[in-house]
Protein backbone atom coordinates (compact mmCIF):
# COMPACT_ATOMS: atom_id res chain seq x y z
CA UNK A 1 0.00 0.00 0.00
CA UNK A 2 1.56 3.26 -1.01
CA UNK A 3 1.22 6.62 1.47
CA UNK A 4 1.35 9.94 -0.07
CA UNK A 5 2.68 12.64 2.95
CA UNK A 6 3.52 16.30 2.44
CA UNK A 7 6.35 18.19 3.17
CA UNK A 8 4.80 22.19 3.80
CA UNK A 9 6.67 25.01 3.17
CA UNK A 10 6.26 28.85 3.80
CA UNK A 11 6.93 30.77 0.86
CA UNK A 12 9.03 34.38 1.91
CA UNK A 13 6.97 36.61 -0.33
CA UNK A 14 9.25 39.73 0.73
CA UNK A 15 7.27 42.78 -1.38
CA UNK A 16 3.97 43.74 -2.38
CA UNK A 17 4.45 43.19 -6.12
CA UNK A 18 4.99 39.07 -5.19
CA UNK A 19 1.84 39.60 -3.19
CA UNK A 20 -0.28 40.98 -5.52
CA UNK A 21 1.24 38.42 -8.08
CA UNK A 22 0.01 35.66 -6.40
CA UNK A 23 -3.25 36.90 -5.12
CA UNK A 24 -3.92 37.69 -9.07
CA UNK A 25 -2.69 34.32 -9.94
CA UNK A 26 -5.20 32.38 -7.15
CA UNK A 27 -7.97 34.45 -7.94
CA UNK A 28 -8.08 33.78 -11.80
CA UNK A 29 -7.65 30.50 -11.55
CA UNK A 30 -10.26 30.25 -9.20
CA UNK A 31 -12.38 31.91 -11.42
CA UNK A 32 -11.46 29.75 -14.34
CA UNK A 33 -12.56 26.89 -12.54
CA UNK A 34 -15.81 28.02 -11.78
CA UNK A 35 -16.30 28.42 -15.46
CA UNK A 36 -15.24 25.34 -16.40
CA UNK A 37 -17.54 23.65 -13.94
CA UNK A 38 -20.84 25.34 -15.70
CA UNK A 39 -19.33 24.19 -18.95
CA UNK A 40 -18.43 20.14 -17.90
CA UNK A 41 -22.23 20.30 -16.09
CA UNK A 42 -23.64 21.58 -18.72
CA UNK A 43 -22.07 18.87 -21.30
CA UNK A 44 -22.11 15.99 -18.18
CA UNK A 45 -23.57 12.77 -20.22
CA UNK A 46 -20.93 13.63 -22.65
CA UNK A 47 -18.13 14.27 -19.98
CA UNK A 48 -18.55 12.46 -17.18
CA UNK A 49 -17.89 8.81 -19.48
CA UNK A 50 -14.49 9.58 -19.54
CA UNK A 51 -12.47 9.17 -16.80
CA UNK A 52 -9.18 10.53 -15.53
CA UNK A 53 -6.67 12.43 -18.67
CA UNK A 54 -9.54 11.37 -20.98
CA UNK A 55 -11.44 14.06 -19.99
CA UNK A 56 -9.16 16.83 -20.72
CA UNK A 57 -9.66 16.07 -24.33
CA UNK A 58 -13.24 16.12 -24.06
CA UNK A 59 -13.52 19.93 -22.44
CA UNK A 60 -10.59 21.14 -24.77
CA UNK A 61 -12.68 20.39 -27.69
CA UNK A 62 -15.15 23.18 -26.27
CA UNK A 63 -13.32 25.62 -25.19
CA UNK A 64 -9.39 25.82 -26.43
CA UNK A 65 -9.23 26.38 -29.79
CA UNK A 66 -5.94 24.69 -32.15
CA UNK A 67 -5.06 25.11 -35.48
CA UNK A 68 -6.69 22.22 -36.70
CA UNK A 69 -9.52 23.35 -34.75
CA UNK A 70 -9.61 27.37 -34.54
CA UNK A 71 -13.34 27.47 -34.13
CA UNK A 72 -15.02 25.74 -30.48
CA UNK A 73 -18.31 26.18 -29.52
CA UNK A 74 -17.19 28.71 -26.31
CA UNK A 75 -14.78 31.20 -27.27
CA UNK A 76 -15.41 33.20 -24.30
CA UNK A 77 -12.36 30.89 -22.71
CA UNK A 78 -9.42 32.25 -25.59
CA UNK A 79 -10.78 35.74 -24.51
CA UNK A 80 -11.39 36.09 -21.25
CA UNK A 81 -8.27 33.88 -20.39
CA UNK A 82 -5.57 34.90 -23.02
CA UNK A 83 -2.48 33.40 -22.67
CA UNK A 84 -3.77 30.86 -20.19
CA UNK A 85 -0.54 28.17 -19.29
CA UNK A 86 -1.68 25.01 -20.83
CA UNK A 87 -0.68 22.54 -17.60
CA UNK A 88 -2.37 24.82 -15.34
CA UNK A 89 -5.45 24.85 -18.18
CA UNK A 90 -5.52 21.65 -17.30
CA UNK A 91 -5.08 21.08 -13.76
CA UNK A 92 -8.23 23.50 -14.08
CA UNK A 93 -10.00 20.82 -16.01
CA UNK A 94 -9.38 18.56 -13.63
CA UNK A 95 -10.03 20.38 -10.93
CA UNK A 96 -13.52 21.41 -12.26
CA UNK A 97 -14.78 18.08 -13.24
CA UNK A 98 -13.93 16.24 -10.45
CA UNK A 99 -16.07 19.09 -7.97
CA UNK A 100 -19.04 18.32 -10.67
CA UNK A 101 -18.47 14.29 -10.68
CA UNK A 102 -18.52 15.14 -6.62
CA UNK A 103 -22.06 16.88 -6.97
CA UNK A 104 -23.49 14.48 -9.40
CA UNK A 105 -22.60 11.14 -7.14
CA UNK A 106 -23.71 12.86 -4.27
CA UNK A 107 -26.82 14.11 -6.01
CA UNK A 108 -28.09 10.54 -7.30
CA UNK A 109 -27.61 9.04 -3.88
CA UNK A 110 -30.22 11.86 -2.30
CA UNK A 111 -32.08 10.53 -5.32
CA UNK A 112 -32.39 6.89 -4.14
CA UNK A 113 -32.69 8.06 -0.78
CA UNK A 114 -29.83 7.61 0.54
CA UNK A 115 -29.76 10.51 3.11
CA UNK A 116 -29.30 11.23 6.63
CA UNK A 117 -32.82 11.91 8.04
CA UNK A 118 -36.07 11.47 5.89
CA UNK A 119 -36.60 15.36 5.01
CA UNK A 120 -32.43 16.35 4.56
CA UNK A 121 -32.26 18.63 1.58
CA UNK A 122 -30.38 17.89 -1.77
CA UNK A 123 -27.18 18.64 -2.59
CA UNK A 124 -26.35 21.83 -4.25
CA UNK A 125 -23.31 22.49 -7.21
CA UNK A 126 -21.58 25.15 -5.90
CA UNK A 127 -19.33 26.61 -8.54
CA UNK A 128 -17.41 29.61 -6.13
CA UNK A 129 -15.10 26.94 -4.46
CA UNK A 130 -12.13 27.17 -2.68
CA UNK A 131 -10.09 25.80 -4.54
CA UNK A 132 -6.25 25.59 -5.15
CA UNK A 133 -3.78 24.65 -7.95
CA UNK A 134 -1.26 22.23 -8.40
CA UNK A 135 1.33 22.88 -10.21
CA UNK A 136 3.40 20.78 -13.05
CA UNK A 137 7.34 20.44 -12.11
CA UNK A 138 9.23 22.53 -14.77
CA UNK A 139 6.20 24.11 -16.43
CA UNK A 140 4.56 25.44 -13.20
CA UNK A 141 7.11 25.77 -10.81
CA UNK A 142 10.46 25.03 -10.77
CA UNK A 143 12.77 24.07 -7.35
CA UNK A 144 16.38 23.53 -6.18
CA UNK A 145 17.80 20.30 -5.29
CA UNK A 146 17.08 21.33 -1.20
CA UNK A 147 13.79 22.84 -1.62
CA UNK A 148 14.96 26.62 -0.46
CA UNK A 149 13.93 28.28 -3.62
CA UNK A 150 11.51 28.17 -5.68
CA UNK A 151 10.78 29.68 -9.04
CA UNK A 152 6.63 29.74 -9.65
CA UNK A 153 4.52 30.64 -13.21
CA UNK A 154 2.84 33.35 -11.90
CA UNK A 155 -0.11 36.20 -13.21
CA UNK A 156 2.03 39.71 -13.04
CA UNK A 157 0.70 42.59 -15.44
CA UNK A 158 -1.45 40.75 -17.44
CA UNK A 159 1.37 38.27 -18.69
CA UNK A 160 2.33 34.98 -17.28
CA UNK A 161 6.33 35.10 -15.69
CA UNK A 162 8.68 33.26 -13.51
CA UNK A 163 9.02 34.93 -10.23
CA UNK A 164 11.56 33.67 -7.31
CA UNK A 165 10.26 33.03 -3.83
CA UNK A 166 12.67 31.37 -1.24
CA UNK A 167 11.24 28.37 0.87
CA UNK A 168 11.18 28.00 4.84
CA UNK A 169 10.72 24.98 6.65
CA UNK A 170 12.08 21.40 6.95
CA UNK A 171 11.33 18.39 4.51
CA UNK A 172 10.91 14.93 5.95
CA UNK A 173 9.44 13.33 3.12
CA UNK A 174 11.27 14.47 -0.03
CA UNK A 175 13.45 12.09 -1.67
CA UNK A 176 11.87 9.03 -0.27
CA UNK A 177 9.82 8.03 -2.97
CA UNK A 178 8.35 9.15 -5.89
CA UNK A 179 7.70 13.34 -6.17
CA UNK A 180 4.05 14.19 -6.80
CA UNK A 181 2.93 17.99 -8.24
CA UNK A 182 3.54 20.84 -5.48
CA UNK A 183 0.06 22.93 -4.36
CA UNK A 184 0.14 26.47 -4.00
CA UNK A 185 -2.00 27.22 -0.62
CA UNK A 186 -2.91 30.25 1.17
CA UNK A 187 -4.01 30.81 4.68
CA UNK A 188 -5.72 34.29 4.64
CA UNK A 189 -1.72 35.30 5.97
CA UNK A 190 0.82 32.69 4.47
CA UNK A 191 1.91 31.47 1.08
CA UNK A 192 2.49 27.95 1.44
CA UNK A 193 4.16 25.15 -0.96
CA UNK A 194 2.75 21.54 -0.21
CA UNK A 195 5.12 18.88 -1.68
CA UNK A 196 3.63 15.45 -1.81
CA UNK A 197 5.94 12.41 -1.67
CA UNK A 198 4.36 9.03 -2.78
CA UNK A 199 6.15 6.31 -1.07
CA UNK A 200 5.88 2.14 0.24
CA UNK A 201 6.66 1.95 3.52
CA UNK A 202 8.45 -1.62 4.42
CA UNK A 203 5.93 -4.77 5.08
CA UNK A 204 5.56 -5.65 8.44
CA UNK A 205 7.21 -8.86 9.50
CA UNK A 206 4.66 -12.19 9.24
CA UNK A 207 5.81 -13.86 12.39
CA UNK A 208 4.34 -13.18 15.60
CA UNK A 209 5.83 -9.88 17.40
CA UNK A 210 8.55 -11.27 19.98
CA UNK A 211 8.07 -7.16 21.39
CA UNK A 212 4.80 -4.83 21.35
CA UNK A 213 4.16 -1.62 22.76
CA UNK A 214 1.51 -1.13 24.87
CA UNK A 215 -0.27 2.39 25.11
CA UNK A 216 -2.81 3.32 27.72
CA UNK A 217 -4.27 6.45 26.63
CA UNK A 218 -5.57 8.19 29.79
CA UNK A 219 -7.08 11.64 31.22
CA UNK A 220 -4.31 12.78 33.94
CA UNK A 221 -1.39 11.35 31.34
CA UNK A 222 -2.01 11.43 28.34
CA UNK A 223 0.24 7.97 27.59
CA UNK A 224 1.29 5.21 29.61
CA UNK A 225 3.30 2.78 27.44
CA UNK A 226 5.51 -0.62 28.24
CA UNK A 227 7.50 -2.61 26.39
CA UNK A 228 6.78 -6.69 26.99
CA UNK A 229 7.96 -9.38 25.10
CA UNK A 230 6.06 -12.99 24.44
CA UNK A 231 7.29 -14.19 27.90
CA UNK A 232 5.68 -11.33 30.03
CA UNK A 233 9.09 -9.70 30.61
CA UNK A 234 8.82 -5.70 30.73
CA UNK A 235 12.05 -4.26 29.28
CA UNK A 236 10.92 -0.31 29.51
CA UNK A 237 7.75 1.45 30.35
CA UNK A 238 7.04 5.46 30.87
CA UNK A 239 4.27 7.96 30.81
CA UNK A 240 4.01 10.92 28.38
CA UNK A 241 2.31 13.71 29.23
CA UNK A 242 0.54 16.77 27.28
CA UNK A 243 2.41 19.74 27.06
CA UNK A 244 -0.40 22.32 26.25
CA UNK A 245 -2.35 21.34 29.59
CA UNK A 246 -2.02 25.06 30.55
CA UNK A 247 -3.23 26.70 27.83
CA UNK A 248 -6.17 23.85 27.97
CA UNK A 249 -6.88 24.43 31.23
CA UNK A 250 -7.41 28.42 30.32
CA UNK A 251 -9.02 28.06 27.46
CA UNK A 252 -11.69 25.30 29.18
CA UNK A 253 -12.11 27.61 31.91
CA UNK A 254 -12.66 30.57 30.04
CA UNK A 255 -15.51 29.09 28.04
CA UNK A 256 -16.98 27.83 31.38
CA UNK A 257 -17.58 31.09 33.07
CA UNK A 258 -19.14 32.66 30.10
CA UNK A 259 -21.16 29.84 29.82
CA UNK A 260 -22.77 30.79 34.05
CA UNK A 261 -22.36 34.23 32.74
CA UNK A 262 -25.26 33.31 29.45
CA UNK A 263 -27.31 30.60 31.49
CA UNK A 264 -27.61 33.12 34.45
CA UNK A 265 -31.08 33.30 34.33
CA UNK A 266 -31.86 30.17 32.57
CA UNK A 267 -31.31 31.01 29.50
CA UNK A 268 -30.34 29.23 26.85
CA UNK A 269 -26.70 28.57 25.02
CA UNK A 270 -26.59 30.13 21.36
CA UNK A 271 -25.49 28.19 18.11
CA UNK A 272 -22.29 28.82 18.19
CA UNK A 273 -21.07 29.77 21.60
CA UNK A 274 -17.46 30.59 21.48
CA UNK A 275 -16.98 28.53 18.99
CA UNK A 276 -13.21 30.61 18.60
CA UNK A 277 -12.65 28.84 21.77
CA UNK A 278 -14.13 25.35 20.60
CA UNK A 279 -11.63 25.90 17.94
CA UNK A 280 -8.78 26.15 19.37
CA UNK A 281 -9.23 22.99 22.02
CA UNK A 282 -9.71 20.91 18.74
CA UNK A 283 -6.42 21.95 17.24
CA UNK A 284 -4.61 21.84 20.26
CA UNK A 285 -5.67 18.78 20.69
CA UNK A 286 -4.73 17.78 16.88
CA UNK A 287 -1.37 19.10 17.30
CA UNK A 288 -0.78 16.87 20.66
CA UNK A 289 -1.85 13.91 18.86
CA UNK A 290 0.29 14.27 16.17
CA UNK A 291 3.56 15.18 18.89
CA UNK A 292 2.41 11.80 21.23
CA UNK A 293 1.80 9.75 17.92
CA UNK A 294 5.23 10.46 16.86
CA UNK A 295 6.76 9.83 20.52
CA UNK A 296 5.32 6.57 21.01
CA UNK A 297 6.24 5.48 17.29
CA UNK A 298 9.65 6.63 17.86
CA UNK A 299 9.96 4.47 21.27
CA UNK A 300 8.56 1.27 19.23
CA UNK A 301 11.45 1.54 17.08
CA UNK A 302 13.93 2.39 19.10
CA UNK A 303 12.94 -0.55 21.43
CA UNK A 304 13.19 -2.88 18.46
CA UNK A 305 9.64 -3.29 18.73
CA UNK A 306 7.08 -5.26 16.00
CA UNK A 307 3.98 -4.22 16.95
CA UNK A 308 2.18 -1.22 19.00
CA UNK A 309 -1.28 -2.35 21.06
CA UNK A 310 -3.77 -0.35 22.41
CA UNK A 311 -7.21 -0.24 24.01
CA UNK A 312 -10.21 -0.60 21.57
CA UNK A 313 -12.38 2.45 22.81
CA UNK A 314 -14.77 3.21 20.09
CA UNK A 315 -18.20 3.77 21.22
CA UNK A 316 -17.43 4.04 25.58
CA UNK A 317 -19.06 6.78 26.84
CA UNK A 318 -17.65 8.05 30.25
CA UNK A 319 -19.49 8.76 33.04
CA UNK A 320 -19.40 12.29 34.18
CA UNK A 321 -17.50 13.39 37.08
CA UNK A 322 -19.24 14.87 40.56
CA UNK A 323 -21.27 18.33 40.17
CA UNK A 324 -19.01 21.77 40.22
CA UNK A 325 -16.00 19.62 38.05
CA UNK A 326 -14.59 20.00 35.17
CA UNK A 327 -14.07 16.49 34.48
CA UNK A 328 -16.78 16.21 32.24
CA UNK A 329 -15.61 18.91 29.71
CA UNK A 330 -12.36 17.15 30.24
CA UNK A 331 -13.75 14.02 29.27
CA UNK A 332 -15.82 15.27 26.65
CA UNK A 333 -12.55 16.62 24.99
CA UNK A 334 -10.26 13.57 25.53
CA UNK A 335 -8.93 12.92 22.62
CA UNK A 336 -7.86 8.57 22.63
CA UNK A 337 -9.53 7.93 18.93
CA UNK A 338 -7.30 10.69 17.71
CA UNK A 339 -4.21 9.45 19.24
CA UNK A 340 -5.26 5.78 18.48
CA UNK A 341 -5.77 7.21 14.48
CA UNK A 342 -2.30 9.15 14.45
CA UNK A 343 -0.48 6.27 16.15
CA UNK A 344 -2.12 3.51 13.18
CA UNK A 345 -0.96 5.84 10.85
CA UNK A 346 2.50 6.25 11.66
CA UNK A 347 3.40 2.67 12.34
CA UNK A 348 2.20 1.72 9.23
CA UNK A 349 4.35 4.45 7.38
CA UNK A 350 7.77 3.08 9.22
CA UNK A 351 6.54 -1.04 8.71
CA UNK A 352 4.61 -1.64 12.17
CA UNK A 353 1.71 -3.79 12.64
CA UNK A 354 -1.00 -2.16 15.37
CA UNK A 355 -3.77 -3.72 16.86
CA UNK A 356 -6.88 -2.78 19.54
CA UNK A 357 -7.37 -5.19 22.02
CA UNK A 358 -10.66 -5.56 24.25
CA UNK A 359 -10.51 -2.58 26.85
CA UNK A 360 -12.88 -4.30 29.73
CA UNK A 361 -10.78 -5.24 32.91
CA UNK A 362 -6.93 -3.81 31.78
CA UNK A 363 -7.56 -1.41 34.42
CA UNK A 364 -9.57 -3.50 36.77
CA UNK A 365 -7.61 -6.85 37.12
CA UNK A 366 -3.88 -6.77 38.22
CA UNK A 367 -1.01 -7.76 35.96
CA UNK A 368 0.31 -10.30 38.65
CA UNK A 369 -3.29 -12.48 38.14
CA UNK A 370 -3.73 -11.77 41.87
CA UNK A 371 -7.64 -10.63 40.57
CA UNK A 372 -9.51 -7.34 40.89
CA UNK A 373 -7.68 -4.10 42.50
CA UNK A 374 -9.05 -1.85 44.31
CA UNK A 375 -8.47 2.18 43.26
CA UNK A 376 -7.76 5.01 45.65
CA UNK A 377 -10.71 7.60 45.71
CA UNK A 378 -8.75 10.62 46.55
CA UNK A 379 -6.27 9.46 44.23
CA UNK A 380 -7.29 7.86 41.13
CA UNK A 381 -3.86 6.86 39.33
CA UNK A 382 -3.15 4.59 42.40
CA UNK A 383 -4.35 1.54 42.75
CA UNK A 384 -3.92 -1.41 46.23
CA UNK A 385 -3.60 -5.32 44.88
CA UNK A 386 -5.71 -8.11 46.82
CA UNK A 387 -2.20 -8.68 48.19
CA UNK A 388 -2.09 -5.10 49.67
CA UNK A 389 0.69 -4.15 47.12
CA UNK A 390 0.34 -0.53 45.57
CA UNK A 391 0.87 0.08 41.76
CA UNK A 392 0.29 2.55 39.67
CA UNK A 393 -3.02 1.68 37.52
CA UNK A 394 -2.13 3.30 34.09
CA UNK A 395 1.13 1.39 34.17
CA UNK A 396 -0.94 -2.09 35.27
CA UNK A 397 -3.35 -1.07 32.62
CA UNK A 398 -0.40 -1.35 30.13
CA UNK A 399 1.08 -4.70 30.95
CA UNK A 400 -2.38 -5.90 31.05
CA UNK A 401 -2.93 -4.30 27.27
CA UNK A 402 0.23 -5.54 25.99
CA UNK A 403 -0.42 -9.28 26.78
CA UNK A 404 -3.25 -8.98 25.28
CA UNK A 405 -1.38 -7.95 21.96
CA UNK A 406 0.23 -10.88 22.18
CA UNK A 407 -2.51 -13.59 23.01
CA UNK A 408 -4.27 -11.23 20.23
CA UNK A 409 -1.49 -12.50 17.67
CA UNK A 410 -1.00 -15.86 18.83
CA UNK A 411 -4.35 -16.58 18.40
CA UNK A 412 -3.91 -14.87 14.62
CA UNK A 413 -1.37 -17.81 13.72
CA UNK A 414 -3.20 -20.72 15.42
CA UNK A 415 -5.73 -22.77 13.30
CA UNK A 416 -9.47 -23.47 14.97
CA UNK A 417 -9.84 -27.07 16.31
CA UNK A 418 -13.34 -27.19 16.83
CA UNK A 419 -15.46 -30.15 15.47
CA UNK A 420 -18.34 -29.66 13.08
CA UNK A 421 -21.28 -28.32 15.25
CA UNK A 422 -19.31 -26.87 18.14
CA UNK A 423 -18.64 -24.04 18.99
CA UNK A 424 -15.61 -22.26 17.03
CA UNK A 425 -12.20 -22.26 18.97
CA UNK A 426 -9.95 -19.20 18.88
CA UNK A 427 -7.09 -19.84 21.11
CA UNK A 428 -7.95 -17.13 23.00
CA UNK A 429 -8.75 -17.94 26.82
CA UNK A 430 -11.95 -17.04 28.89
CA UNK A 431 -10.18 -16.08 31.98
CA UNK A 432 -9.06 -12.06 32.41
CA UNK A 433 -5.86 -11.92 29.89
CA UNK A 434 -3.45 -10.11 32.14
CA UNK A 435 0.41 -10.39 32.43
CA UNK A 436 0.44 -13.37 34.29
CA UNK A 437 -0.91 -15.35 31.81
CA UNK A 438 2.46 -14.96 29.61
CA UNK A 439 4.19 -15.88 32.36
CA UNK A 440 2.24 -18.90 32.75
CA UNK A 441 2.54 -20.07 29.06
CA UNK A 442 6.03 -19.27 28.65
CA UNK A 443 6.37 -21.85 31.92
Amino acid sequence: MAFIRSDTLTLQVTSAEQQAALAETLALYRRFVRDLMTVAYAHWPAVGIYQENEVISVVEGLMHPTKDRPVVRYDYFPRRYYKFPSYLRRVAIMDAVGQVRSFVTRYDAWQRGERKHPHAKPPRLTASTQTFPSLYKNQCIKLNDDATYAWVKVRHRNDWIWMGFRLKGKCRFRGKGVAKSPLLTFNGRQWKLSLPEQYHPPKPAKDVPDRVLAVDVGINTAATWAVVDAQGTVHARGFISRTDKDREYRLMNRIRQAARKQARHGSRLPPGFCARDHQRLTHLADHQAHQLSRHLVDLAVDHHCHAIVAEDLKGWRPKAGKKRTPMKARFHRWFHRMLVRRIESKAAEVGLRSALVYARGTSRQAFDGSGPVKRDAANYSQCTFQSGKRYHADLNAAYNIAARGHVYYQGRQRKPTARAGSPKSTGTPRTPVTLSTLWSQSA
